[in-house]
């Protein structure tokens, strides 16, 4: 399946978002053409496909990948593991139709692709290597860097920043090991990140690319214990978001992480805390009008991001070793 580095980007781990805060960047192709606007029976459909999938339900969980993009939900993680359903279930053809709608939306992660044990039925199929081609491509559309030594460090910064949080999850945040692990990692990253942005500015989208922008901003969303820096990088960020080379997604995440960390309300409801053994937002500013917010930026309503860690729960719990 999908690996979860734009999921638990989300999560509000200790120090914790594709995706997701920081999803994918649609391809090229796609992006001037307007999405279908997802319904919310689309959305609960997504997430509960993702859910069944990640317990091995292929079957169940097939019907509702299914529906959820005819409503609407054109998410390249989405269609990727429909992909894999599809194929575990031995269903070819379906299953390249969904690789194809996954490198529509965008999806890059060629190398996850490669090694994917799900797909080992499709690989063999007319048509395979060509998708596998265009993903190839998307990733070295989002690679593409002026500055590539220091992209490299910042994705294998962010690779090491989600193994970690993964470790974590997976002992219900109980390791304590991980928890230190988790704490050096943080302070080792605030710390590089933090020279970086003096030598050179904000690594933008023409710096470094798309994926490893996408990873600093991860880094200074988990910088928790250096607030003044995080307080210091989110201008940086509106005016990337501004130009065009930054999303207004994380920019929103950035921006509760900010207001939450210095005592005051946040804005879009991004940061969650458990509450009686559910997931609940941290206080909040102006309750009732948080999902005109939350979708003026792209995000879905409260409730589904409720609903969406739940999810991720489950999912990280079923792929413990």
């Amino acid at each position: 399946m999908r690996r979860l580095v734009i999921l638990l980007a989300a999560l509000n781990l200790a120090a914790c978002a594709h995706s997701s805060g920081g999803a994918a960047t649609p391809a090229e192709a796609q992006a001037a053409a307007p999405k279908p606007v997802a319904t919310p029976e689309a959305r609960k459909a997504a997430m509960e496909a993702t859910g069944l999938a990640a317990a091995g339900n292929n079957e169940a969980a097939l019907p509702l990948f299914r529906a959820a993009w005819e409503g609407g939900v054109r998410s390249n993680n989405m269609a990727y593991n429909a992909a894999c359903a599809a194929s575990l279930l031995n269903q070819g053809e379906e299953a390249l139709m969904w690789l194809g709608r996954a490198a529509d939306e965008g999806f890059e992660d060629v190398a996850h692709m490669k090694k994917d044990t799900d797909l080992d039925n499709v690989r063999g199929l007319p048509g395979f290597a060509a998708v596998e081609k265009r993903v190839a491509e998307e990733e070295a559309k989002q690679l593409k860097a002026a500055d590539p030594a220091l992209r490299d460090e910042l994705l294998s910064r962010m690779e090491v920043d989600q193994q970690v949080r993964m470790t974590l999850m997976k002992s219900n945040f109980q390791d304590e090991a991980a928890k230190k692990k988790l704490e050096e990692v943080d302070a080792s990253n605030t710390a590089w990140l933090k020279d970086v942005i003096a030598k050179k500015g904000w690594p933008g989208q023409a710096l470094v690319g798309k994926k490893a922008s996408f990873a600093a901003w991860l880094l200074v969303q988990h910088a928790d214990k250096d607030v003044a820096f995080q307080e210091q990088v989110l201008p940086m960020l509106e005016q990337a978001v501004a130009r065009g080379e930054g999303s207004k997604q994380n920019l929103a995440y950035l921006t509760d992480r900010v207001l939450v960390n210095t005592g005051k309300p946040q804005r879009y409801g991004t940061q969650m805390e458990e509450v009686n053994g559910q997931m609940e937002p941290k206080n909040l500013e102006d309750p009732a009008n948080v999902d005109a917010r939350r979708a003026a930026v792209g995000l879905g309503t409260m409730e589904e991001y409720k609903a969406s860690f739940e999810a991720m729960r489950r999912q990280a719990a079923e792929q413990k070793p």
